[in-house]
């Protein structure tokens, strides 16, 4: 049998062209799976939360539940005496009403009783009969986790796309999900290739060596969001190769092995795809060190991964091709690597014409950071493992010297938002945000009110602001930051909104954006200008309020007009507000900037919004 040889090097950007061209990575169906088996899963649907979290204010320690105004002068050498009128344990509801120069006592936990603002941890504490000294001020909201701190209705939670971490299976329990659609995984089927490899569990003879690309592969394909599906070492023969690349196409998505790729005489793997089907053979030889004898094939919709038989060379051009394509299958992010630095600690020569990826380690040396080439070549898999990155080296580079500054590529992941965004809630920023979600942006939104995004846009944090003012007063520019641009504003008709009671009563109670919020003083005047007596209850957002309306009743709300006109509930006019969106000046020259901008001037957005009744 004669030698082949590599009629065509291509780059890896070139490899990865010609693969799309026949193959489409598309990512496959949704299924409902229960939350105890969606760790590690990508959502297929977009989570919003239905309830707030916590869903009551509640106590964060135990204590005493008590108006923060009567523990205003106590302290150590004049303790204040507040009378015991009862205790709260967790999990039940308070029949009490404290009052002034009272007090309840109160676990970790439960619900905070009506007339109560602040708990006073038990250790500033002494009993005596049925009276506690307190030898500690406390603040208003002191101890206390409020309704929707956490989460609150309404608010969005998590995108689909993304993967489901510990900390979210926990979200989504405590919002109440028992079950949550996620994408179905690809199964990758894989083998290995080679006379000489046995299977680890086996006696090692002279002659062998025990296979490691089936296994490190398998657990970066489960990496990747796919499920591997082993098929075992195949033998340096043309027709055990072929079937098993069969039975790799029947029973997966997409087909890997290693071996058998090179131009050597027993290297048989690309002669394997003649007769299986077009497209067949696409790629045979890559410009790269390690990983030139890499195959590409495809039959029908099925691609075929062909990595080199040595384990860095597999892993490194897993990383570089299999890994993105079978990211955008299984919907799992690609790894966004961070990148420094450093001084290149040995001289290294390079193979002028392919590109080389170096594994280096760093080490501080003489008050700098070295990249200290990791020996062993690509036959050695423990060099790859203790690096702690590559460096890419250029095909036009033969050269580096001792010292260069290099950048080195680190293998630990590296995640970060596009945007964040902070102020007043809106129903316009869900829109506007969603847009720039679908087009693939991470998005972080934290609508907390106005008074918290302006420190977050001070310290730099944020990127868009939010502000929801009421239409009588003025915008006044110098309570904002001067590197803010104004983007557009909007109005949004508000109203009062009520279930079967009356909105203005003596004693009424009120859902109100919480304090700090734009629209939060202004609301409160209007009140007053109808009862004197009322009570409020602080929500998150508009969605919070109208669950409020719709459940506990004898509430009333102010909303949106576009909200309330989505339920059976009565409603009168309260007044407009204007809705300002303000970028940070130095976001506008970068591309999302840019994006956020061209959408939220676009005919698009207008004719949304244009069916969303009292918003223009």
């Amino acid at each position: 049998m004669g030698r082949a040889v590599f009629k065509k090097l291509v780059t890896v950007e070139e490899a990865l062209e010609a693969l799309y061209e026949h193959v489409k990575p598309n990512p496959l169906e949704v299924e409902e799976v229960e939350i105890k088996e969606a760790y590690g899963r990508i959502l297929g649907e977009d989570v919003i939360a239905r309830i707030d979290l916590p869903p009551f204010s509640r106590a964060i320690l135990d204590g005493y539940a008590v108006r923060a105004i009567d523990t205003s002068f106590a302290s150590e050498t004049n303790p204040t005496r507040l009378r015991v009128i009862g205790r709260i344990p967790a999990g039940e509801l308070p029949l009490l009403e404290v009052k002034e120069g009272d007090c309840i006592e109160i676990d970790t936990g439960a619900f905070l009783p009506k007339g109560t603002d602040a708990v006073v941890r038990v250790e500033d504490t002494s009993i005596d009969g049925d009276v506690v000294k307190i030898y500690d001020s406390v603040g208003r909201g002191s101890g206390i986790a409020p309704m929707g701190s956490d989460v609150y209705h309404g608010q969005f939670v998590m995108s689909k796309s993304e993967e489901i971490t510990a900390e979210k299976v926990g979200v989504l329990a405590g919002l109440g999900y028992h079950k949550v659609d996620v994408l179905m995984r690809p199964h990758v089927a894989i083998f290995s290739t080679g006379n000489e490899l046995i299977e680890p569990r086996e006696e090692l003879g002279a002659t062998k060596i025990y296979d490691v690309n089936q296994y490190s592969i398998g657990a970066l394909v489960q990496k990747s969001g796919c499920i591997p599906i082993y098929l075992g070492i195949k033998k340096d023969e043309v027709e055990e190769i072929r079937e098993a690349v069969v039975e790799g196409l029947r029973c997966a998505h997409v087909v890997i092995m290693s071996g058998g790729t090179s131009a050597g005489v027993s290297d048989l793997a690309y002669k394997v795809f003649d007769g299986l089907g077009g497209p067949g053979l696409i790629v045979h030889g890559i410009a790269a060190k390690p990983g030139k004898p890499t195959i590409i094939a495809a039959i029908g919709d099925k691609p075929i991964f062909g990595l080199p038989g040595f384990p860095v060379s597999a892993l490194v051009i897993y990383g570089l091709i299999v890994d993105p394509f079978l990211r955008a299958m299984s919907g799992k992010k690609g790894e966004v690597r961070r990148k420094l630095k450093a001084k290149l600690a040995t001289r290294h020569i390079s193979d002028r014409g392919r590109r080389e990826y170096l594994p280096v380690f760093l080490k501080h040396r003489r008050k700098a950071l070295n990249a200290v080439p990791v020996l062993g070549g690509s036959g050695a898999i423990a060099s790859l493992s203790s690096a702690d990155g590559v460096v890419e080296i250029p095909e036009n580079v033969d050269l580096i010297e001792k010292d260069e500054i290099v950048r080195v590529e680190l293998f630990s992941e590296v995640r970060s938002a596009d945007i964040i965004a902070v102020g007043d809630s809106s129903p316009i920023s869900q829109i506007i945000l969603e847009e720039l979600r679908r087009s693939g942006r991470k998005v972080r939104a934290e609508f907390r009110g106005l008074e918290h995004g302006l420190t977050w846009v001070r310290d730099e944090i944020a990127d868009l602001l939010v502000a929801c003012i009421p239409e009588d007063e003025l915008f006044d520019p110098l309570r904002f930051p001067s590197k803010l641009t104004n983007l557009r504003n909007f109005k949004m008709k508000m109203v009062w909104a009520s279930y079967d009671k009356e909105i203005f009563y003596p004693g009424s109670t009120f859902a109100l954006p919480r304090i700090g919020s734009g629209l939060r003083r202004y609301a409160e005047e209007c009140i007053r200008r109808k009862v004197e007596n009322f009570d409020v209850i602080e929500t998150w957002s508009y969605d919070a309020s109208m669950n409020l309306v719709l459940n506990r009743r004898a509430i009333s709300a102010l909303l949106p007009l576009y909200t309330v006109t989505k339920y059976d509930v009565k409603f009168i006019d309260a007044f407009c507000a204007n809705i300002i969106y303000l970028i940070r000046d130095e976001l506008l020259s970068t591309r999302i900037g840019k994006t956020l901008l061209r959408r939220i001037r676009s005919k698009e957005l207008d004719l949304t919004l244009s069916s969303l009744q009292g918003i223009s």
